[in-house]
């Protein structure tokens, strides 16, 4: 077992995980920390992949227990597909401790500065691509193995971590390990996240409440799962813990500034150490250099770039490193653009969500528009940066179109359990429910030309530039609100104003 902060101890079973844990594969995890540029701003945030995977496993293998249970319950074993319920639940568990195993050096800082600006093949794109491909080249003899006593487990696993979609209660266990609404891979980072971080106010989540109450819906080849009404709040809260995490902790504007950083500092170490290269020798079985890189060993190469080296590369090492000054500095305050806030807000949040062309216009005229109004303060283009931020805590597998029901709005099943039987009241509409679905919008400078007195100019500057290039008032909520405090501001509220 291993001592865990979040649950106290993570059991693992001798035969089939201990072997997996011991792995290359897996003990890499440790030396690359979960959040990529976050320990920056929280010192405390320098857990690492490793404790992630371990976690995931540990709770997917409480949900799976729990829902197998219950699929015998409400449907009789026939509905497992043929498999025994203790290899469903071993499938699931190694799934969890496997699912974050094709991660590198910098984690998603990577996927943003290598995998997704160089001619990566699509079968490599992305971490859990990459995973699936090295757990099938590093572990599939182990597998091989362990399919003899429990019989279906590899196809099992890969199953639940591959790109087809599954069939039947299978859907069930991809679900719970990473692509439900609140998934076990979420629940434990958001949870881990928030309580290394400091910031755990976000990340209370009651996820027994929430995984207890979860049935599964099962109609033939069809499986789908169903909340329990009394655990809507907790739903509810989950998803604001969520999008709180990203919009505070993992969105920062600082770590931002330091991620923005960090992608030069990537394209400029792919010349000098190969990591493109790297990532190709996969298809060419040359495992060794792809899964050197880790945290640990880059952070080596860059603090000596950082002490010895005067070039582009060394400035901005010293700046991550050394200085802890990232060269670009937020000014003026955010503008959100919130699904909460009318109709025409809801359109264009989920227009900036979902079609990446229009944001890159929206971004391009929301800078000619600054950079206009800024000429007399000498600015160029290249001394000013808008990002664009979505904050939704809807996963991207689900919140995209398409898929097998293309025009299948995200929503979650609500009923109640009736009689030993699963019955749905409705489809909540995760769109039009008062979930957070918000665009933020900031603006940066380089930190050299930087002053207070941009501060309020870029607040008011920003949001008109906004507001032209969407087309919206963003301050019509706030008149709505003004209106109606001065329609009612004569009258007399005296013996209503108590302290409840």
């Amino acid at each position: 077992m291993i001592s865990d902060p979040l649950y106290g101890y993570a059991y693992f079973n001798a035969e089939f995980e201990e072997p997996v844990i011991n792995n290359v594969l897996i003990q890499r995890l440790r030396y690359i920390m979960q959040l990529q540029t976050a320990h920056l701003v929280y010192p405390g945030a320098v857990h690492t992949r490793f404790q992630h995977s371990i976690g995931t496993m540990h709770l997917t293998g409480l949900m799976a227990e729990d829902m197998v249970s219950k699929t015998i319950l409400f449907y009789g074993r026939e509905a497992l597909g043929g498999y025994d319920p203790h290899v469903l639940i071993e499938a699931s568990r190694l799934a969890g401790l496997l699912h974050d195993s094709g991660h590198t050096a910098f984690s998603h800082a990577f996927e943003h500065g290598i995998l997704w600006r160089r001619n990566i093949p699509r079968e490599l794109s992305n971490h859990e691509k990459i995973g699936l491909f090295l757990i099938k080249h590093l572990l599939d003899e182990l597998f091989d193995r362990a399919d003899k006593e429990l019989p279906g487990l590899k196809t099992l696993v890969y199953s639940i971590l591959g790109e087809e979609e599954p069939k039947g209660f299978l859907r069930v266990l991809r679900w719970i390990v990473r692509e439900g609404y609140y998934p076990a891979d979420v629940i434990d980072f958001l949870r881990r996240d928030s309580y290394y971080a400091g910031t755990i106010e976000y990340g209370s989540i009651l996820y027994e409440r929430l995984y207890k109450n979860t049935y599964p819906l099962i109609e033939g080849d069809k499986a789908q799962v169903v909340l329990d009404r009394i655990a809507l709040g907790e739903f509810k809260q989950y998803m604001y813990a969520k999008a709180n995490m990203y919009e505070h902790v993992y969105y920062h504007s600082v770590c931002r500034s330091f991620d923005k950083l960090l992608y030069e500092a990537l394209s400029l170490l792919d010349e000098e150490l190969g990591l493109t290269s790297r990532v190709l020798g996969l298809k060419e079985g040359h495992l060794k250099d792809y899964l050197e890189l880790t945290d640990a060993y880059m952070y080596g190469v860059m603090m000596h770039k950082a002490l010895s080296e005067d070039t582009r590369l060394g400035y901005l090492c010293r700046r991550l490193l050394v200085e802890r000054k990232p060269e670009w500095r937020r000014v003026g305050r955010e503008v959100v653009v919130s699904s909460s806030k009318g109709l025409d807000e809801l359109e264009k949040t989920l227009r900036l969500i979902l079609d990446h062309d229009y944001r890159r216009r929206v971004v391009t005229g929301i800078e000619e528009y600054v950079l206009d109004k800024l000429k007399q303060w000498g600015f160029s283009r290249e001394e000013l940066w808008i990002d664009i931020l979505d904050i939704t805590p809807l996963p991207k597998s689900t919140i995209y179109p398409g898929g097998e029901e293309p025009a299948k709005i995200p929503t979650l099943l609500i009923g109640k359990r009736v009689s030993g039987e699963i019955v749905v009241s409705e489809e909540f509409n995760l769109l039009m429910e008062e979930l957070p679905l918000k665009i933020l919008v900031r603006a940066y400078v380089p930190r050299s030309k930087y002053s207070g007195e941009l501060e309020f100019k870029m607040t008011n500057l920003l949001s008109a530039a906004v507001e032209n290039a969407l087309g919206i008032d963003l301050s019509a909520a706030e008149k709505v609100i003004k209106n109606i405090y001065s329609e009612y501001m004569s009258r007399d509220y005296s013996k209503y104003r108590i302290t409840a």
